[in-house]
């Protein structure tokens, strides 16, 4: 997809619950920086902020460019759960380009999203896929 005016991406956004534990984790990602927040109950428990390279945003974004055209449905939910949902938003300044969701497996490019994630913020702090 061509970065015009119109589709530029300027964030991501990552949310994870655990149906279970009442337990949801956001994680946003901007231009220079990563943001992750738990709630317990719809309660902010902790947060975190990471600086992002321009290395790794063009790494992640590029990657994000991919998913726009490669993501080639809405809902990867299996049958199968284990408490755990995630969504998945790519937004521009101005809207959201696409949102997808699931339970266990991972959208085309998570894997890669995640290991470039987890390089900045630790495994400790991946709640998503």
């Amino acid at each position: 997809m061509a970065k015009s005016e119109s589709n530029h991406i300027t964030s991501c956004t990552i949310s994870w619950e655990n149906t279970e534990d009442i337990l949801s984790v956001v994680t946003k990602v901007l231009q220079t920086e990563i943001h992750v927040r738990l709630y317990n109950s719809g309660n902010l428990i902790g947060g975190r902020i990471w600086p992002m390279s321009e290395q790794q945003k063009q790494e992640l974004y590029g990657i994000l460019y991919n998913c726009i055209e490669d993501w080639d449905c809405d809902d990867y939910t299996v049958d199968e759960s284990d408490g755990n949902h995630w969504q998945f938003k790519i937004c521009t300044q101005r809207s959201c380009l696409r949102t997808v969701c699931g339970t266990i497996e991972p959208p085309p490019h998570g894997v890669e999203i995640k290991k470039i994630l987890t390089g900045i913020i630790g495994e400790d702090n991946c709640y998503f896929f």
